[in-house]
């Protein structure tokens, strides 16, 4: 068994806006930017407008640390940051507040303005710093801060600029000496992951103990921010981690997901037992049983061994949506149709019914509605097949644990953030990322925690569509390999940068990014259902 990398945040893999991994701070290669991005945060009037108002002497000078104490002090925290559009300041001051720590505004001797940032515009100011690094723009109004070395613990922050951190942050981090401090990056984007934007700044700074940062959203809320921030391990901190989590958040502690390349019915038996899990009692296997009539649903060929040798029921839930499978009588068939019923008995968990799950530490939803047939079965191995989805962007174990165990009343909540039972149409996407994770909360709950539940993904036949679509968009990846873990949050994590560093991945990516689907994971970390930060353990010999 071979360990192949510890990978947190999926650095280097995902679809920045200029071009994936390798990039420098000196990096001149032009790069195609996605549609609908600024070159820096994505940005609108509304957005704006919901930022914390700045207290006076940051609004007056935007040097002067907002401090209530400013006496040296072990655990004493410190929030740097630039904001071009908004986001990364109410991103900041969420974490500020927080942590009880001060903040610290990167004003620019010369602004950007809103015409500087139309990264459209090949003359724009930032498209021809892009172009001619010496050009850029690193002169700050004030880059040292009063009493520095009372501050143990620095945040820095910035909006990402093709794959990077934007350049105002360069005058900080050239003007001070971080040796003794914890240092922790974080960034805002609308699409972009954290890429290697933090581990450059590192490398600029070359002192100071730098851990492993965290992406927001331009529209991430400030339970989200907080619980992150709550559970870095800082100096000083007694705060270690979400509770609930199955690893800190902030990527302290990885989650183990095993690896193989061998898509066969032996691959996927290996892979399991790479768990070293036994189920207890009755055992069901959650899987989709595929939309007729060309969907990419998984082979019963591949899966009859596994869930024969735990005497498996494979279990299902009807669908919200209408489709070949929206009344039980219909799904059986189409279950048998496809050759599930061939290798297992058949359950339709929501054919009597809905039960309740309470959802601990949610935002979107106090209660889930999965199958009455859920409390049934006392062991759950979640099958699925990872691929691209057209509202949650992709689908995969935390898809599998919410929408598909929910009833059709519970699906219709997550979709629309706990406001209606009867429809899943007209939600707001990020109270349907949101409520996902939190319905997939309950499950796990429910189930230990990874005590009577493990997942396995497997990476085959990769559309951008789901399962549930019965005439997908063609497979545009080269099949990759089946996955297992404990942690949801850190296999859907590991397979969407296995998918992503794949050729011919760029729909995918671009399918992810539109829909927002990353949040998912995001929410599910701040709320303790899993961990993004993983360890890719490879099986194979």
């Amino acid at each position: 068994m071979k360990k192949i990398t510890s990978i947190l945040l999926s650095a280097s893999m995902i679809f920045t806006l200029a071009a994936c991994g390798g990039q420098t701070r000196a990096e001149t290669a032009p790069a195609a930017q996605p549609s609908g991005e600024t070159a820096a945060e994505e940005s609108t009037p509304a957005e704006s407008q919901a930022q914390p108002s700045p207290a006076p002497s940051q609004a007056e000078s935007g040097s002067d640390p907002v401090a209530a104490d400013t006496a040296p002090g072990a655990g004493k925290t410190l929030v740097v940051y630039y904001s071009a559009t908004g986001h990364t300041d109410a991103v900041a001051g969420y974490i500020a507040e927080a942590l009880g720590g001060d903040l610290f505004k990167l004003e620019p001797v010369e602004p950007y303005g809103s015409r500087d940032l139309d990264w459209r515009d090949a003359d724009s100011r930032v498209s021809r710093e892009h172009e001619n690094p010496g050009l850029r723009a690193v002169d700050l109004t004030a880059a040292t801060v009063d009493g520095w070395d009372s501050y143990s613990n620095v945040f820095v922050g910035y909006p990402i600029w093709w794959g990077i951190a934007a350049w105002p942050v360069d005058g900080f981090i050239a003007a001070n000496d971080f040796t003794g401090k914890t240092v922790v990056p974080f960034c805002t984007s609308s699409s972009s992951g954290l890429g290697d934007s933090g581990k450059l700044l590192a490398e600029a700074a070359g002192t100071g103990n730098w851990l492993e940062g965290q992406r927001f959203s331009s529209g991430a809320s400030k339970e989200e921010v907080q619980a992150w921030a709550e559970g870095l391990e800082l100096q000083g901190s007694v705060q270690a981690s979400v509770p609930g989590a199955a690893g800190p958040a902030g990527g302290q502690t990885a989650s183990k997901v095993y690896f193989t390349s061998d898509i066969s019915p032996e691959g996927l038996m290996a892979v399991y037992k790479a768990l070293e899990w036994a189920p207890e009692g009755k055992v069901a296997v959650k899987l989709s049983t595929g939309e007729p009539p060309a969907s990419n649903y998984l082979d019963p060929g591949l899966i009859k061994d596994l869930v024969q040798s735990v005497d498996a029921s494979i279990v299902e839930c009807n669908t919200a949506y209408g489709g070949s499978r929206a009344e039980t009588a219909m799904h059986r068939q189409v279950a048998e149709d496809h050759g599930f019923t061939a290798i297992a008995q058949v359950d339709i968990l929501d054919e009597d019914g809905s039960m309740e799950l309470p959802v601990a530490g949610g935002t979107r939803l106090t209660t889930n509605l999965v199958g009455s047939h859920f409390s049934n079965y006392d062991s759950y191995i979640i099958l699925s097949h990872f691929k691209g989805h057209a509202m949650a962007g992709f689908g995969g174990a935390v898809k599998n644990i919410s929408i598909g165990l929910g009833s059709k009343e519970g699906k219709c909540l997550i979709h629309t953030a706990g406001q209606s039972s009867t429809s899943p149409w007209g939600g707001d996407q990020t109270g349907f990322t949101e409520s996902m994770a939190e319905a997939g909360k309950s499950v796990s709950d429910y189930l230990g925690n990874g005590q009577r539940i493990v997942y396995v993904n497997v990476l085959n036949n990769i559309s951008i569509d789901c399962d549930c679509n019965g005439n997908p968009a063609q497979p545009d990846i080269h099949d990759i390999g089946i996955v297992a873990s404990l942690d949801p949050v850190a296999i859907d994590q590991a397979c969407i940068d296995l998918a992503f560093a794949a050729e011919g991945s760029e729909t995918l990516q671009a399918r992810v990014n539109d829909r927002n689907g990353l949040h998912t994971l995001e929410h599910g970390e701040a709320i303790g259902l899993g961990s993004r930060s993983y360890e890719l353990i490879e099986i194979d010999q």
